[in-house]
């Protein structure tokens, strides 16, 4: 038997529940895993409130992100074994004692980094390098504003940024966070209004935002906010800026796209779940990438709370109210 945090019906992170479930086996091509540790995702608050567009039906296990030790491995599998350290990332059920995997869905974990950091930086760091390398095509030299600094996403596209050789610019909600932000390499940073933003609020974010580069607006803007923070941030784009969406705490933001068409820009939604069958080898590139920063000292995950499982519902809890300062871990 296993523990699993379960959710019963869609609700708020109180209503999850700690149950007992049978030990899973690997079916050919997959992988179990005994996990130690899984970092709290927004998605994970998107799922259980019935908000994902991936319609995760319950009963289910939320949890995208683990880190442990292979249990088991099914027939065909020749990429890890038992006993292997591994980190993964899966569509759903982390957030469990044991995952089952597809093979391709883990990787090895570095020796020199243990599982509370390896639950915690994959989803993250992937999405800041997806998003400003891949698509935003971020370059030396450039501005980078960072909307949701705070976050893990965030601290993690601050990394990313200064490896890539921009200027970043951090906002956040908080002067702890705005701290985190400075400690991964933020240029300059702002702290701006806890929401929702009223027009008057909006237009003194936007002139903040813009004298931050005298005017000159921002080469490429990550928004992990969203909600009335969104449009005033697309205000503060250059000519030919790219605006990068990857999430919205503060709500779906609506903006005009006259923004984006008098300043030739560009507006990116990012999505990654499932790459791996949409685009063969993008995992595995990215990996080699992030591990490389990591090993540098570039790219440094920063978990700030480590939960027991069966606490699950108030990491959650502080996700959802946005009171959560880089990444939040449930160890096992």
């Amino acid at each position: 038997m296993m523990r699993a945090v379960v959710c019963r019906e869609y609700g708020p992170p109180e209503a999850l529940r700690i149950e007992e479930q049978p030990a899973l086996a690997p079916a050919a091509g997959e992988v179990v895993v005994s996990v130690r540790a899984s970092g709290l995702n927004f998605t994970d608050l998107l799922a259980t409130s019935g908000r994902s567009q991936m319609k995760v039906r319950p009963p289910f296990t939320p949890g995208v992100e683990v880190a442990g030790i292979v249990k088991a491995t099914g027939a065909g599998v020749t990429s890890v074994r038992e006993g292997d350290r591994v980190f993964g990332s899966c569509f759903h059920g982390g957030h469990a004692d044991e995952v089952r995997f597809k093979e391709l869905e883990v990787a090895p974990l570095p020796a020199a980094m243990n599982f509370t950091a390896g639950a915690a930086f994959y989803i993250a760091s992937n999405t800041a390098l997806y998003s400003l390398h891949r698509r935003a095509r971020l370059r030396a030299g450039e501005t980078l504003l960072v909307l949701g600094a705070g976050s893990g996403v965030g601290l993690a596209a601050i990394d990313i940024g200064k490896a890539l050789g921009a200027h970043v610019t951090a906002a956040a909600s908080s002067e702890p966070k705005l701290a985190l932000a400075r400690e991964h390499g933020a240029d300059l940073t702002m702290r701006y209004p806890t929401g929702p933003l009223n027009v008057d609020d909006q237009k003194q974010f936007c002139a903040a935002l813009r004298a931050h580069t005298q005017g000159a607006g921002y080469a490429v803007i990550l928004d992990g906010v969203g909600g009335s923070y969104a449009e005033p941030a697309l205000r503060a784009l250059a000519r030919e800026g790219r605006f990068v969406s990857v999430g919205f705490a503060a709500g779906v933001p609506s903006i005009p796209l006259s923004v984006a068409l008098f300043r030739n820009a560009d507006i990116m939604g990012i999505e990654l779940s499932s790459p791996e069958e949409r685009e063969p080898g993008r995992n595995r590139d990215g990996v080699a990438l992030l591990m490389g920063w990591i090993e540098s000292g570039r790219l440094r995950p920063h978990v700030t709370e480590i939960y027991p499982l069966e606490a699950a519902a108030q990491g959650l809890r502080q996700l959802l109210d946005r009171r959560a300062a880089g990444r939040i871990v449930l160890s096992r």
